[in-house]
């Protein structure tokens, strides 16, 4: 190409580093654009395919103002699968914009919970404060705060206050010191206070009291098995246990062949504990499925906001082959979370809750024949890994692919070298741990 994207770069943007230092001039990128808008859009395409992320940033200005190329969305998107750092976070973002998906906000959490520069991980966390609030973004900044980088804790910390409303710079409040400490039970114990402020997020009424809702207490994302919840009949707010089961809670709103009327919600009810039900009471069927999904949705955004936090019971390592795994439900024993880290990057990112005797079966399986010195199919250990296809060569490289279920984008693949003791005693270990908690 007779015009180099670098030559392009150094004339409108100037000296790299004032670039990387103060951030590029877009104001000069729309004026090129003005004068000779193809070739701007021509040195644009070949930024984004040298991964640049001035010129994903220049696009984005584009787009605000109405003059991107109409394929932007699409260049950007297939950038995505081998983007990394600071390229992969300003590509989600312009995407998430130019999209209004939220889908995207999971590449940048991605960033700030990966074993990337310190660099990149702050560059996430500030993103991450101007995007959607999602499960995963509040979860990712949660773990930002435990990063051994102060400045990563810093800016993750200011992510979470800005999310929240409470303020811009974590350095004028009087919690600081606890960022800026040595002692990791500082930085978690402010972690969870700063997540603490998003417990009420969806609590409230759903649905009518006069006739049917239920109303959800705050969440404790510390502790996410059971929750505050009244319900109200016909005007009645019901008498029975005031904090449930969660998952039991969340299966009110769960109705496959029964329609959602008063004997089968009633059904339900009881099934919760809760005694002296009023006699049959109209109930208008499309609201009251209607209060139930509404009640499921706010039960599952606060659930996946603690399925995806930091634990402390972490086998292996995150940026080789690692369990991160939950805390156990002391009513439901058989689910628990545990999110498989391969490589640096979470390898089960839309689903991490296993059903414990058949994941720890599939553990110890997989450990037997690695022991053995067989090549087996590398985590296929049940509907957890779905989306990740592995295989473990003979000279112990895992090859694999992440796949993804953003519409127009590929998949994530990469590989990386393990020995045959640490991916047994890590398989090992997670599986006793599981089943017996030791």
């Amino acid at each position: 190409m007779a015009d180099a994207w670098g030559d392009f770069r150094g004339a409108v943007f100037g000296d790299p580093y004032l670039v990387w230092h103060e951030g590029a001039d877009v104001g000069a990128l729309i004026a090129e654009h003005e004068r000779e808008p193809e070739r701007a859009e021509r040195m644009l395409r070949a930024g984004v395919g040298e991964h640049d992320h001035v010129a994903v940033e220049s696009l984005g200005a584009l787009a605000r103002l109405g003059r991107a190329p109409s394929d932007t969305a699409a260049l950007l998107r297939s950038a995505l699968p081998l983007a990394g750092g600071v390229f992969r976070v300003r590509t989600a973002q312009v995407l998430c914009e130019l999209t209004a998906d939220d889908e995207y906000v999971a590449e940048v959490a991605a960033v700030l919970e990966g074993s990337g520069h310190w660099g990149e991980r702050i560059d996430a966390a500030v993103a991450l404060r101007l995007l959607p609030i999602t499960p995963r973004s509040l979860a990712a900044l949660h773990r930002g705060m435990l990063d051994e980088e102060y400045l990563v804790r810093y800016h993750s910390a200011n992510g979470l206050l800005g999310l929240a409303g409470q303020g811009a710079d974590i350095s004028v409040d009087s919690r600081f010191a606890q960022v800026t400490s040595k002692d990791p039970a500082a930085w978690r114990a402010l972690a969870d206070e700063l997540l603490g402020a998003f417990a009420t997020r969806t609590a409230g009424v759903y649905g009518d009291r006069e006739s049917f809702a239920v109303e959800l207490g705050p969440a404790d994302h510390a502790a996410p098995h059971h929750r505050s919840a009244w319900f109200y009949l016909a005007g009645t707010r019901l008498s029975g246990a005031d904090r449930l089961h969660v998952p039991t809670l969340r299966n009110i709103g769960v109705y496959t062949d029964q329609p959602p009327d008063y004997p089968n919600l009633r059904t339900t009810l009881e099934h919760l504990g809760f005694a002296d039900l009023p006699e049959p009471v109209t109930l208008d069927e499309n609201a009251t499925a209607t209060t139930l999904d509404a009640v499921t949705a706010a039960l599952d955004f606060d659930i996946d906001v603690s399925r995806w936090c930091a634990t402390d019971l972490l086998i292996g390592e995150r940026s080789r082959l690692a369990f991160e795994i939950g805390p156990a439900d002391p009513d439901g024993s058989q689910l628990r979370t545990c999110t498989l880290w391969l490589d640096g990057a979470i390898a089960t990112p839309f689903d991490n809750t296993v059903y414990v005797p058949q994941f720890a079966h599939s553990l110890r399986v997989n450990a037997a024949a690695c022991r053995a010195g067989q090549s087996p199919d590398f985590a296929h250990w049940g509907p957890t890994t779905d989306d990740l296809v592995a295989e473990l060569h003979r000279n112990n490289t895992v090859q694999y692919r992440l796949r993804t279920r953003i519409d127009g984008v590929g998949d994530r693949e990469g590989t990386v070298r393990l020995r045959a003791d640490e991916i047994v005693a890590v398989l090992e270990k997670a599986a006793d741990v599981l089943t017996t908690g030791k």
